[in-house]
């Protein structure tokens, strides 16, 4: 008898230096100089963690949404829901990556950029490239953001692998909000034994002992950590 616990946490309307989650002070210091720079719209981002823990009858807990014994269907639900996209990776462009069979996650450090065909065809009559420094795995993700923004801004999708503490997570970026997406591909799984699905505001899981709540207060999450059931609605 097994229960995956599936957590997607999502953040919304961030600035560019919040991020990486980790806002880096001297950014958050700056102030506008002028009326003009003060009404200037500051563009917002969204992001997206896919994570999860495998209950097992007599076993230990296994932390990772690579663990969960619903990942196949979770993962063929992310794509999906991203669909349809090219894939590009360090060396360059993968092909049919809009299949679940072409990429999975295997190790951490990863990272993949998710781009219309409009956006690809619009940086080749640009003459445009990527950063190479968005694909090193050295580099962490704030030290990628200055890499990831002109990505971002172009309408493109941002995907990381992380390492969880038994199997690997995914960190997604977009400059849209794209949660309904996922909630319709993830909602209807709700009813499939055990498995369970949380929606979490992720500016309220801001410790260790908060992302792991489902190891000590599973049937009374926290305020933010919303349940998802067959019946549970966006609107």
């Amino acid at each position: 008898m097994h229960t995956d616990i599936f957590k997607l946490i999502f953040e919304h309307d961030l600035r560019l230096e919040q991020l990486s989650g980790e806002a880096d002070p001297r950014r958050e210091q700056q102030r506008a100089s002028t009326l003009e720079e003060f009404l200037k719209p500051v563009p917002v981002y969204s992001k997206f963690y896919f994570t999860g823990t495998c209950f097992e009858n007599g076993s230990e807990p296994r932390f990772g949404f690579t663990r969960l014994q619903a990942f196949d269907r979770l993962f063929d639900g992310f794509l999906k829901a991203i669909a349809p996209r090219l894939w590009i990776g360090q060396n360059g462009m993968l092909p049919g990556a809009d299949s679940s069979a072409t990429w999975q996650p295997s190790k951490p450090g990863e990272t993949l950029v998710l781009c219309s065909t409009e956006a690809a065809e619009q940086w080749a009559r640009e003459g445009s490239n990527i950063s190479p420094d968005l694909f090193t795995p050295a580099l962490s993700v704030r030290e990628k953001i200055a890499h990831m923004t002109p990505v971002l801004d172009a309408g493109c999708l941002v995907l990381f692998t992380e390492q969880a503490h038994d199997g690997l997570d995914l960190h997604l970026f977009s400059k849209a909000n794209i949660y309904e997406a996922f909630f319709e591909r993830y909602q209807p799984l709700t009813g499939s034994p055990g498995l369970r699905y949380f929606s979490i505001n992720g500016k309220r899981a801001r410790s260790e002992r908060l992302f792991y709540f489902e190891t000590w207060t599973l049937d009374r999450p926290p305020h933010g950590f919303e349940e998802v059931f067959p019946e549970t609605r966006l609107r």
